[in-house]
């Protein structure tokens, strides 16, 4: 049985490239196919949203508009959502990484991420949630 994961925009841009050896689409096709649960929130899936619909992004991934929106609507469809009740809020250098970091507490889940150093402040890791690379994540749960 897999944790709960909430997956960082960068990772799910890069699984929606659909390089069938890519970590990022492994973890994205498990998720799609129901193998590990992914937690969300509305700020995470508007983030999901505004970047996968920017043309930069549908030029990488490859996909329509309408495939970018269906793919976030099946991931809407599939996943944890709760509400944040807060009465505190984590102070990263990048305000817009907070959002993963409520979903995760809110879960007790895993942010798949390439980016660890966003996410490095050893004071909020008490508040049980954790930070993976793709491939520390697929080997430590032996997704490969």
């Amino acid at each position: 049985m897999f944790p709960q994961i909430v997956l960082d925009t960068n990772v799910l841009v890069a699984g929606a490239c659909r390089h069938e050896r890519s970590l990022a689409y492994l973890l994205l096709m498990a998720v799609l196919n129901r193998r590990i649960p992914l937690m969300l929130t509305e700020g995470i899936i508007a983030e999901y949203e505004d970047v996968l619909m920017r043309p930069s992004a549908r030029k990488r991934t490859g996909l329509t508009a309408k495939q970018s929106s269906d793919l976030i609507l099946e991931l809407i469809s599939l996943s944890h959502q709760t509400q944040l009740h807060f009465s505190w809020r984590p102070n990263l250098l990048d305000e817009a990484d907070n959002k993963f970091i409520e979903a995760a507490v809110a879960a007790t889940a895993i942010i798949i991420t390439y980016n660890l150093r966003d996410f490095a402040r050893p004071d909020l890791v008490k508040h049980g949630w954790d930070a993976m690379t793709p491939i520390e994540f697929t080997t430590l749960y032996n997704l490969t």
